[in-house]
């Protein structure tokens, strides 16, 4: 559970970012592409160490892709609990 919140804390502000510059400021129609592209922007969610995130896929032996697709999943699975509180 540790190597869990460490990899996807930081990640989990960038995809919400990302997510945020959406029309449907949602993570229920983001794709991986989108998040990687935003990613490879070191001035996007600048605050949001791309280090962390990549030493975090390294602690769980994940791909950074496989990462982030699962994160974004996660998240989608959660989003309607967030908009009703």
């Amino acid at each position: 559970m540790e190597k869990i919140l460490f990899a996807t804390d930081e990640l989990s502000g960038l995809i919400g970012a990302v997510a945020l510059m959406r029309p449907s400021k949602s993570v229920q129609d983001l794709e991986l592409k989108s998040v990687k592209k935003k990613y490879k922007s070191k001035g996007f969610a600048a605050g949001c160490s791309r280090e962390v995130i990549e030493r975090g896929a390294e602690m769980l032996g994940w791909e950074l892709d496989d990462l982030i697709s699962r994160t974004i999943l996660a998240m989608r699975e959660i989003e309607p609990q967030l908009s009703n509180s």
